[in-house]
């Protein structure tokens, strides 16, 4: 992605230099005050493995007084907790999944939610631990799933109500925001092992997205729904305090009612992340990515 993003930056005439940061910051620190960048391009999205702390990279430019684009701790912090940004979306009025929380280690408790469930880290992202034994449809596999990803991961892990229906994700650039249209998710071959939620292996494997025929496209909603998303969208992303770019992941229901699952404040970047030449936002990628640093900008108030 770090490459993609630095030639399609320097074709559009922008002076880019590449600042790699690592658990070590002092050479990074060093490198940053000696360039005095009016605008840092963050591409960060974890210390050492751990995905957690890309809020305390965003800490870091703030405590340097250096603009970056993109989500700033607090809403990294917040989009990043499965848990609680379902809570602050829940106060919006948009339906979550019914979930529950269980810590890494003690007793494997299911507070009545009913099954099946989707068992995954509380603080993952790019679908990380997410299998397709991640669904668990009794208490016996509920168990048996636990003691696998705490053998794996040494956080809580948040247990969510799995929702029958189809897969949207909806990109948002600049701050006002721009909502664009809601890209779904389609998997065009059925039968015994089909996938029916993204999984890490579909989302990066190449051959096992051509089995099932997976593919993704602008979705095919009424006028209502289309309606509906922008002005859910919009105020999840204000909500979560997100910046200058992000996606908003909904499960359209049967019945037609959107539920919220996650919001991404640092999406994939990769010019084909939704498919052959389909960046995350359904845009060309240069001008995606031209226009989340003229949102940055204007957001700090920094000339060209």
């Amino acid at each position: 992605v770090e490459a993609y993003v630095l030639e399609a930056l320097r074709a559009q005439r922008m002076a880019v230099v590449v600042v790699p940061f690592d658990a070590a910051v002092e050479p990074t620190i060093k490198e940053l005050r000696a360039l005095k960048p009016p605008l840092v391009f963050n591409l960060t999205e974890c210390v050492d493995g751990n995905r957690s702390q890309d809020a305390a990279i965003a800490g870091l430019l703030d405590l340097l007084q250096i603009p970056y684009t993109g989500t700033g701790l607090s809403g990294l912090r917040l989009a990043r907790d499965k848990a609680l940004s379902k809570h602050i979306v829940a106060d919006l009025g948009v339906g979550v999944p019914r979930h529950f929380i269980i810590p890494a280690r003690g007793p494997i408790r299911n507070p009545r939610v009913p099954y099946p469930l989707i068992v995954k880290p509380q603080f993952g992202d790019g679908s990380d631990e997410v299998r397709i034994n991640s669904l668990v449809k009794n208490e016996r596999e509920l168990t048996r799933r636990v003691r696998i990803l705490r053998k794996r991961v040494s956080a809580p892990l948040i247990c969510e109500e799995f929702i029958e229906g189809r897969d949207l994700y909806v990109a948002l650039l600049g701050n006002k925001p721009e909502v664009m249209p809601s890209v779904e998710l389609v998997i065009g071959r059925k039968g015994r092992g089909a996938p029916s939620f993204a999984s890490y292996k579909l989302k990066n494997d190449g051959a096992y997205r051509s089995r099932w025929r997976v593919r993704w496209r602008v979705a095919r909603l009424s006028r209502n729904l289309v309606r509906d998303a922008e002005t859910l969208s919009g105020a999840i992303f204000h909500a979560l305090k997100l910046r200058d770019y992000g996606r908003v992941d909904f499960r359209l229901t049967p019945d037609g009612r959107l539920v919220f699952l996650e919001a991404n404040a640092n999406p994939d970047l990769h010019p084909h992340a939704m498919g052959n030449n389909v960046c995350f936002a359904g845009v060309p990628y240069g001008d995606a990515l031209r226009r989340i640093v003229t949102a940055a900008r204007l957001r700090q108030n920094i000339k060209k």
